[in-house]
């Protein structure tokens, strides 16, 4: 069996470790575009600032693609023939397989605002990225952050610990705002202003100039650096001329099949049910990308593994703040909250079901809380209203620990 796999990051040895644990013989292809190996996005900022060395970025130890016998292609794939079952390469190499995994990520966006394409312009996604930023950055000098999600609030971060003085902009109305509440992310960001940064919402950059940034209401900032964080779109092209099925991003089923029976796709590029919305949607999320890879891997072994889908779950430490949320950012429902200083929990639920929290400075209840999210465990309102008089895992509600009994004997306790 000839296995060929797009793409060399998260879900990519997820794939690997799927189809090995049953197919140990077959021959693995990785097409692996960035030239980089298996590396863990997230930690690019550390890398940033000097505080994790270029080993230490490795997601999977950097001899992991050769110790599961897996070919390495350098290189990147240019289209797919689907009757012929052969990707071709950009250098005009073509690649035959039997089952193919699409694993091709996502790319950051650009929006399209005049003078963006300058050179001292930079997102911040890749290994590539932190490396010509580190170039760039004179320590003193101005960076501005445009977009206050995940990746903007880690650049921010970095910038601020290598001894820039960084304004984020974010156009809505507060800080990350698919993950917080107003009122949280009030509690965010003045955590972040206490620390030095300036934080700017509910005003867009119209334009950029030489080392300029021209804001909405006719401010203008000087800077050294312009960092663009304002999302990213799923690599779905190479699926999209191949004639497969897509959207928002790749279409697959339930055994994360696209609509070719000999592809396959996983990781950031997909859309994969939301288990609470019951709704596909894009989930570009580390730990849902690997286990959608491995799912995607067994079932190109020749298994039936249904991958059942997942939520929303994020979490960030930003300048000694913890923040985890967890659940449907867009639900609505009645809000349970507490807080005591810089630790505070807020809880939305609809009816006698957790929807969302969001939990700042409280690490420790995050997984009961997000299996409670997943499960749909009802719990009257009353026995969380005890809870939040003191939010510990000891004071959980009396149904989440009958369900754990439960969990445990039928097998289906979560774990982390």
């Amino acid at each position: 069996m000839k296995y060929l796999i797009i793409g060399s990051c998260i879900a990519a040895a997820g794939a690997v470790e799927g189809i090995r644990s049953i197919d140990p013989e077959g021959e693995i292809t990785v097409i692996d575009g960035e030239q980089r190996g298996c590396y863990s996005r997230p930690l690019i900022s550390y890398y940033l600032t000097g505080r994790r060395t270029s080993s230490q970025l490795d997601y999977r130890p950097a001899d992991f693609f050769a110790q599961q016998r897996v070919r390495i292609i350098p290189g990147r794939a240019a289209s797919i023939d689907v009757i012929c079952k052969q990707v071709l390469l950009q250098d005009g190499t073509g690649l035959e397989y039997d089952r193919l995994l699409l694993a091709t990520g996502a790319s950051p966006v650009i929006p399209p605002i005049p003078g963006i394409t300058q050179s001292w312009v930079n997102t911040f996604y890749t290994w590539q990225d932190a490396e010509e930023i580190s170039a760039q950055t004179a320590a003193k000098g101005t960076a501005v952050v445009l977009g206050s999600g995940l990746i903007g609030l880690k650049a921010a971060e970095a910038l601020h610990h290598m001894g820039m003085k960084v304004v984020m902009v974010e156009k809505q109305s507060h800080i990350l705002p698919r993950l917080l509440s107003p009122r949280s992310a009030a509690a965010v960001g003045g955590h972040l202003q206490r620390h030095g940064l300036k934080v700017v919402t509910g005003h867009e950059v119209v334009a950029v100039g030489n080392h300029e940034v021209a804001v909405d209401d006719g401010s203008s900032i000087a800077a050294d650096l312009l960092i663009i964080a304002v999302g990213t779109r799923p690599n779905q092209d190479l699926a999209r001329e191949a004639g497969l099925q897509t959207d928002r991003g790749i279409i697959v089923d339930c055994h994360l099949r696209t609509s070719d029976p000999h592809i396959w796709a996983a990781g950031d590029v997909i859309e994969s049910r939301h288990i609470v919305r019951g709704t596909d949607e894009v989930m570009a999320l580390l730990p849902l990308a690997h286990r959608e890879g491995f799912i995607a891997g067994l079932n190109m072994a020749g298994s039936r593994t249904r991958y059942p889908g997942g939520i929303f779950l994020n979490a960030v430490h930003i300048l000694g703040m913890h923040i985890i949320t967890a659940g449907d950012p867009e639900t609505t429902g009645s809000i349970l909250r507490w807080q005591e200083g810089e630790r505070c929990l807020e809880l939305t639920m609809q009816g006698q079901n957790l929807h969302r929290y969001i939990a700042i400075n409280i690490p420790g209840i995050s997984g009961p809380l997000t299996a409670l999210i997943e499960r749909q465990v009802k719990i009257p309102e009353s026995e969380w209203f005890k809870f939040l008089r003191n939010p510990a895992i000891a004071n959980l509600p009396a149904a989440y620990w009958a369900e754990v009994r439960r969990w445990q004997d039928d097998g289906s306790l979560r774990c982390g």
